[in-house]
C-alpha cells in the first residue's frame, strides 16, 4: 500500500538531529541532520540501513525523499 499524500507520512521518533517515519509494510526510514541523508532500513527492524544522500539537509527534502522510497519500495 503505497501513499497518497506526503501529509500522510508521520514521524514515529523525532530527536535533536533524528527523525524516523515508518511505511505501511513496516519499513523503517531515519533521517540525520548530521549526515545530510535519509537511510532506508534493509531488513525491517534489523537497524541496519541504506543510506541515500540529500541535496540540502533539510527535514523538508528528507520527508520528501522518504515519500519517494516509500511509494518506490511499496510498488
Amino acid at each position: 500500500m503505497a501513499l497518497r499524500k506526503i501529509s500522510d507520512l508521520k514521524p514515529v521518533f523525532t530527536g535533536d538531529n533524528v527523525i524516523e517515519w515508518q511505511s505501511p509494510s513496516g519499513t523503517r526510514y531515519r533521517y540525520e541532520r548530521d549526515r545530510c541523508a535519509v537511510g532506508q532500513e534493509t531488513i525491517p527492524g534489523s537497524e541496519c540501513y541504506d543510506w541515500h544522500v540529500l541535496a540540502k539537509s533539510d527535514v523538508t527534502h528528507a520527508k520528501r525523499r522518504v515519500f519517494e522510497l516509500i511509494n518506490e519500495d511499496e510498488f
